[in-house]
């Protein structure tokens, strides 16, 4: 036979951390509580979190936080659906790592804006490279080659060939 008990669920303020265990302002009173997540939050002083118990008191739900939540394993980790992945951050994305690689048969990127930066760059492609832009311009501080079998350059309006020698031939 079962006998009604009441246990308290209620949002609680935390007022301290110490030693992985949470001093929690609850509507009535505070009290120390563990936390009992199915994912690894670390919370910080100010969060709101939703607690359960009466004597033993449980952290079992995050309402408002600013703490981190860390998934950290000790060897590979692979992430993997049956359809689509997104991952998303108001804040921004970052990747990092000593090697980052991008496998796909077809790679799109969408931005407004695009910055760069490489100490070098090598770019292969076995067919077509294309840039389309309204206006174009490549700044080079040392010596710049262009090698082709066949080079056609053509302008509607005037075209500007400015230096100390021009070599033709």
């Amino acid at each position: 036979m079962f006998t009604e008990t009441q246990v308290a669920v209620t949002p609680a303020t935390v007022l301290e951390i110490k030693d992985g265990r949470l001093l929690l302002q609850l509507p009535q009173r505070q009290a120390w509580a563990a936390l009992a997540l199915a994912y690894p939050y670390a919370p910080e002083v100010g969060d709101v979190l939703l607690a359960i118990g009466e004597e033993d008191v449980y952290v079992i739900g995050v309402i408002e936080g600013r703490g981190k939540t860390r998934f950290e394993a000790p060897a590979d980790l692979e992430i993997h659906a049956r359809g689509q992945v997104r991952i998303s951050g108001e804040a921004g994305v970052k990747l990092s790592g000593p090697s980052v690689e991008v496998e796909a048969e077809k790679l799109e990127l969408i931005a407004r804006q695009a910055f760069e930066r490489f100490v070098d760059v090598y770019r292969m492609a076995t067919g077509v490279v294309q840039n389309s832009a309204q206006r174009m311009r490549t700044l080079v501080s040392g010596p710049c080659t262009l090698q082709a079998e066949t080079i056609v350059e053509q302008a509607e309006k005037d075209v500007r060939i400015d230096g100390q020698h021009i070599n033709l031939g």
